[in-house]
C-alpha cells in the first residue's frame, strides 16, 4: 500500500514538474523559433536545443520514455478510430434502412462489419461474419451459400437494395422467414462493408 502510494505520489509530483517545465517554455519569450533552415542563426538555434536537450535527458531515459509515448498514442489512436468509423456507419445505416429494418439489427451489423473488414477473410466469409451472430439458427456453411450472390454478382450491393428490401417495415421483420432475414441482412452487411470502403479510401 505504501509503495503504491509513493509511486502515485512520484508520478504526481512527476506530472506537475513537467505540466510546470511545459508552461515556463510556452511562456518564455527570449528565442523565436527559426522557420528558414539555410540560415546560419538556425544551425545555431538546433545546436544549443540539442546541448540543452541533451544534458538533461540520458540516451536511455529517452528511448524509454519515447517508446512508452508512441505506444500510448497508438493505442488511443486504435481506440478512437474504430469507434468513430462504428458511429459513422451506424448513422448512415439508419439513414438507409432505418425505417424497414429494426435499429438494434442495423446497429449489430455496423459494429461486426468494422470488425470484420479488417480481417484478410474473403468478401463472402466477411459478409458471413457481419450476420452470423444475429442469425444463430443458420449455420456458417449456409449463410456462405447466401453470401455468395453478394459477395460475387454484385458489383455494388446497393443497386439491388430497393428490389431485395420490397415492402419491409420493422414491424414485418420479425415475420419474415429466416433465410429471408438472412438475405436481407447480408445485403445491407454489402452495404455497410462499401461504406467502410469508401471511408478509408478517403
Amino acid at each position: 500500500m505504501t509503495d503504491s502510494m509513493n509511486n502515485y505520489q512520484d508520478s504526481s509530483y512527476t506530472r506537475s514538474l513537467l505540466e510546470l517545465e511545459m508552461l515556463a517554455a510556452l511562456l518564455a519569450e527570449d528565442s523565436i523559433y527559426p522557420w528558414d533552415g539555410s540560415t546560419a542563426e538556425t544551425e545555431a538555434y538546433f545546436i544549443a536545443a540539442e546541448q540543452e536537450f541533451g544534458a538533461s535527458w540520458q540516451v536511455e531515459e529517452m528511448s524509454a520514455r519515447s517508446h512508452s509515448f508512441l505506444n500510448q498514442l497508438d493505442r488511443l489512436w486504435q481506440a478512437a478510430t474504430p469507434a468513430n468509423a462504428i458511429t459513422s456507419l451506424q448513422a448512415k445505416l439508419r439513414a438507409q434502412f432505418a425505417d424497414r429494418i429494426p435499429q438494434n439489427w442495423l446497429d449489430a451489423i455496423a459494429q461486426h462489419a468494422r470488425q470484420a473488414i479488417t480481417t484478410q477473410e474473403t468478401l463472402a466469409g466477411q459478409l458471413v461474419e457481419c450476420v452470423q451472430q444475429l442469425l444463430p439458427n443458420c449455420g456458417a456453411e449456409d449463410l456462405q451459400v447466401l453470401a455468395r450472390p453478394y459477395a460475387y454478382a454484385m458489383r455494388s450491393g446497393s443497386d439491388e437494395m430497393p428490389k431485395m428490401l420490397g415492402n419491409i417495415t420493422p414491424e414485418k421483420w420479425a415475420t419474415l422467414s429466416e433465410v429471408q432475414q438472412a438475405k436481407v441482412s447480408l445485403a445491407i452487411a454489402r452495404y455497410a462493408l462499401e461504406q467502410l470502403q469508401a471511408d478509408e479510401e478517403v
